[in-house]
């Protein structure tokens, strides 16, 4: 009797802990659209939260001019309704971009106003690397579980002929790690392995944060302007790769990837 009572609190528990883990991959399959971003304002959430719930999420945003203008008298910032024109689910949004613009050299960095962006130097100039916005997939299996985050197209837009490309950074190499991103073997994008971990009715193991085999060693050195030149320590072989923003968190949390290609 007593084994039969053990088998029976094991199954409820092993029930119960999947009930768990499927509510939160239907959470993390959350679409954001105009009324969600809308009602995010309204509860008082500021904008760089709302921004990084935009970067992280699927979206099916309403961003006809009628929609537009419903979002300012929402009291929504021109940088909240820049990002949900701009995201890769808006409807309109997926049209070629523009290619990044090279300037003779980047802005300083500056305590009260810093230029959060790459650049990539490149024959003498300065390209501003443009940040593609990800999100996360979480796949749910029996007592286990994995997260990535996700970028549209097998490439980036952006490509280097160099090996050891030289990159110019408002953050350090701990902040925005340089990592390779691999293609998706039955989809049209690229990912990385960002959480994964086993379950059990009794305990289990989660590991958060972007792998260390799937980081590049770079060398840092901090220049006069405050930018952080960053270069790989070893040639890049022909592949797909970012800058990760992480803020120095587990993971991608911002959900900005400053990607490109080596060819």
């Amino acid at each position: 009797m007593v084994h039969s009572a053990r088998l029976r609190l094991m199954f409820v528990l092993a029930v119960v802990s999947l009930t768990l883990l499927n509510a939160t991959a239907l959470t993390a399959q959350e679409v954001l659209t105009n009324e969600s971003v809308m009602a995010m304002k309204k509860a008082g959430l500021s904008d760089s939260l709302i921004l990084a719930k935009i970067r992280t999420s699927p979206t099916k945003f309403d961003v006809s001019t009628k929609g537009l203008i419903a979002l300012k008298g929402a009291g929504l910032s021109d940088q909240i309704i820049e990002a949900m024109v701009s995201h890769p689910g808006t409807p309109g949004s997926a049209a070629t971009p523009a290619p990044p613009a090279a300037t003779a050299a980047p802005p300083a960095a500056s305590s009260t106003s810093p230029r959060e962006t790459i650049f990539h130097l490149a024959d003498g100039k300065y390209v501003e690397l443009r940040a593609a916005v990800s999100s996360i997939e979480t796949n749910v299996a029996f007592f286990s579980s994995s997260s990535e985050l996700v970028l549209k197209g097998k490439k980036a837009q952006y490509r280097v002929s160099e090996k050891q490309p030289v990159f110019y950074s408002a953050w350090p190499a701990n902040e925005a790690p340089l990592v390779r991103l691999k293609r998706g073997d039955d989809h049209d994008d690229r990912n990385l392995k960002i959480s994964s971990g086993a379950f059990h009715p009794f305990g289990g193991t989660q590991k958060m944060g972007v792998r260390s085999e799937d980081t590049i060693d770079v060398e840092s050195e901090k220049d006069s302007r405050g930018l952080y030149k960053l270069t790989p320590k070893q040639p890049l072989p022909t592949g797909e790769y970012g800058f990760v923003l992480t803020f120095g968190m587990a993971s991608g949390a911002s959900g900005r990837v400053f990607d490109f290609g080596v060819d």
